[in-house]
């Protein structure tokens, strides 16, 4: 994301949508960043395992894993709201919302964030400017990339969606291989369909045709992820956006 001129000289934060929470704090007064380093509390969660529930609102700092949010609706379907991974904030839009808005936070994938009370993060942000202003910017890079999804999954194939998960995921957790990147795939297909706005069955449809296509080898929950052919790929699709480049194996 492109960071406003006018915030400067701290802007080149702001350069992507993931950020490091140590660049963050370091462009806060000391008794804040001193604030935000004691009140913080490191919780690990497994897949599945909620964070948060709905209408309990928090803020956090993912480390590493995904995380998706979202609210049942009166029959009680799962509405997916956002989904946060590695470097992202959780809560932050709820600081302007009803309590009641905060939507369910659960692990998608192994994970570990920060959590900060929630009202000690409002309180601060009433008293710190700068703080304020770092949630703003924030804000506007998650609705401009949220945006920028609904665009993709718009204008893409969901076999090339579904490539682009599995590479972000393996991008932040696989372990180098002779062939690629091993990653034990930690998202149910139930989750992906979620994430992608599909049934089950175009998932593993999905999941066929990226095999055939050689991005990926999969031997039950054992993924390996060519990273020659999936950029490739994933370009030729039009699916790239967000995708650092990957490793050489």
């Amino acid at each position: 994301m492109k960071p406003q001129s006018s915030w400067n000289p701290t802007a080149q934060i702001w350069s992507s949508y993931t950020i490091d929470i140590q660049r963050l704090l370091e462009c806060l007064l000391p008794s804040a960043r001193e604030t935000l380093r004691t009140q913080g509390r490191s919780k690990t969660l497994r897949t599945g395992e909620v964070a948060s529930p709905m209408g309990e609102p928090m803020v956090a700092y993912v480390h590493r894993g995904w995380f998706k949010l979202m609210r049942f609706t009166e029959y009680g379907d799962e509405q997916l709201m956002a989904v946060r991974r590695k470097g992202s904030f959780i809560g932050l839009e709820t600081l302007t919302h009803p309590r009641d808005a905060a939507p369910e936070v659960v692990a998608i994938a192994p994970g570990e964030i920060t959590v900060w009370p929630f009202e000690l993060v409002q309180s601060l942000i009433e008293r710190e400017l700068e703080l304020t202003r770092c949630f703003l910017h924030l804000l506007a890079d998650q609705i401009e990339e949220e945006s920028n999804l609904r665009f993709l999954n718009q204008s893409t194939r969901v076999p090339a969606r579904l490539a682009r998960i599995i590479y972000l995921y393996a991008l932040e957790e696989g372990q180098p291989s002779g062939k690629g990147l091993y990653i034990r795939m930690p998202f149910t297909q139930y989750d992906l369909a979620l994430l992608l706005g599909v049934r089950r069955e175009t998932v593993s449809l999905s999941l066929a045709e990226l095999e055939g296509e050689g991005v990926i080898q999969r031997t039950g929950k054992d993924v390996v992820v060519d990273v020659e052919r999936m950029p490739r790929f994933l370009e030729s699709e039009g699916a790239s956006y967000g995708c650092p480049k990957a490793p050489k194996p």
